[in-house]
């Protein structure tokens, strides 16, 4: 589950976590991580670097499945639009090993972000939401070997939204 902050994420993921019964999980260091604004801060992209490839391999060799809310499509994202390093050619090798195990992408989107701030960060409101946006487009268009789908999440129908993911999933 990928989107600009605002878009119910974690609501909808947690959700479909449910309805299928596969495991959901957010990092508890994302704000501090991908979300942040810092140059400095390269959490998430030691985490992309580090642990993204163990937490493949435990995927790959278990056969277990989970729902991700946020990964490595937001640093790509995140650091383009705040201007932070990130590793580019690792991104683009960790999205082709992703695809590799059938991973799919859901792009939570809204048609307009007007009036719409970040509960947690005010420094992101309508543009810095359209910027993210984009780029999550430029990264589904150009970058991505994985499956994805486009979500719209304007009438915030949960049931909708996850009735929508499981039949793209089949």
């Amino acid at each position: 589950m990928v989107g600009p902050d605002m878009c119910g994420k974690t609501q909808i993921a947690k959700e479909l976590s449910v309805r299928l019964s596969v495991p959901y999980f957010k990092a508890s260091s994302e704000h501090s991580s991908f979300l942040s604004m810092d140059d400095k801060n390269e959490l998430f992209l030691s985490q992309l670097r580090h642990a993204d490839p163990r937490v493949l391999d435990l995927l790959k060799q278990t056969g277990y499945g989970v729902i991700f809310d946020r990964g490595f499509p937001c640093e790509w994202v995140y650091s383009s639009v705040f201007h932070r390093k990130t590793d580019e050619k690792f991104l683009v090798h960790m999205d082709k090993q992703w695809a590799s195990l059938g991973a799919k992408i859901i792009f939570c989107r809204r048609s307009s972000y007007t009036g719409i701030i970040d509960d947690l960060d005010s420094r992101i409101q309508q543009e810095t939401l359209q910027k993210l946006d984009d780029h999550y487009e430029k990264y589904l268009h150009e970058i991505t070997a994985c499956d994805y789908m486009k979500l719209n999440v304007d009438d915030e129908n949960l049931d909708r939204e996850v009735s929508d993911i499981i039949s793209f999933l089949g």
